[in-house]
């Protein structure tokens, strides 16, 4: 039975979980906190809304605990990681060192918080991505684009506030679907985040990507990451929707049974469970075949 490890995004950082990982490799800590120039405990406690909280502190913290957390962790058969946790995926396969891939979080967060536009997110479930679209076509909701296609009834939007709002009174209205605002600083993955995908790549060509010593799944492909296409891709990235649901799909032709979460939180495995849920052995069995 194959395994997958999996590391999430910034949503995972609640609360003062972290803090014991952090006794536990004082080493790598010490590193992190150098690097970034501010201890990172005062992260964990607080509140939201503060400025420990702002993205630049909390997506580079989460980066250091999840990688963190799977040095605790036998290596699995395959790594993924959802929006940020690509790039811990990464650095966990040994493709960049710690310090490189922890100054990339680092600047991914600084580039994505200077979006021009502002914005947030919005989870649909119930309905699938299709329908999800010919509403929002029907509705003219133009200005809001597909973000993570987490599963096949879950599906997040990105875009303007007040357009999400607005999409979410329409679906609330239609019964058949819930519609909940997520508590996102910006527009992730979405065409507003063209100039900060812009702004990464011109980093991103000056770093060397070593070839993974576990195959890390791509949000962008759904297939496994090579280095000659890594920078390329986690430009991309920040523009384009995040194919949770096609990965997971991947992770299952390719023999998966078991996805474990890379620090704290639980809801990757959730996913999982429900990608596989709706897809059903039948469908897994068809598309190894293809």
């Amino acid at each position: 039975m194959l395994t997958a490890l999996a590391f999430p995004g910034q949503g995972a950082l609640r609360g003062h979980s972290g803090a014991d990982l952090l006794d536990r490799h004082p080493g790598p800590a010490a590193q992190a906190e150098e690097i970034l120039g501010h201890p990172l405990r005062p992260v964990l406690t607080a509140e939201p809304g503060s400025p420990e909280r702002h993205l630049t502190r909390v997506q580079p913290t989460l980066f250091v605990l999840t990688r963190l957390a799977a040095l605790d962790r036998p290596d699995p058969d395959y790594l993924v990681g959802h929006s940020m946790g690509e790039l811990t995926a990464l650095c966990h396969a040994g493709c960049v060192d710690f310090a490189t891939g922890l100054r990339l979080a680092l600047t991914r967060a600084r580039l994505i918080s200077r979006c021009p536009v502002p914005g947030g997110m919005l989870a649909v479930t119930g309905i699938g991505a299709a329908e999800l679209t010919a509403v929002m076509a029907t509705e003219g909701f133009t200005d809001l684009d597909l973000a993570n296609l987490n599963a096949p009834d879950q599906t997040v939007l990105a875009g303007p506030t007040g357009s999400l709002r607005a999409l979410a009174a329409v679906i609330r209205a239609g019964g058949a679907a819930k519609a909940t605002l997520i508590d996102a600083p910006n527009p992730g993955h979405s065409r507003y985040m063209a100039e900060a995908a812009a702004g990464f790549a011109e980093v991103l060509a000056g770093v060397s990507f070593a070839a993974p010593r576990i195959p890390v799944i791509s949000n962008v492909t759904a297939r496994p990451h090579v280095p000659e296409r890594m920078a390329e891709l986690l430009a991309q990235h920040l523009y384009r929707p995040v194919h949770w649901s096609a990965s997971m799909r991947y992770l299952r032709t390719a023999g998966v049974t078991t996805l474990h979460q890379a620090g704290p939180g639980s809801l990757l495995p959730r996913l999982w469970d429900a990608c596989a849920a709706e897809d059903g052995p039948g469908r897994a069995r068809r598309d190894a075949q293809e």
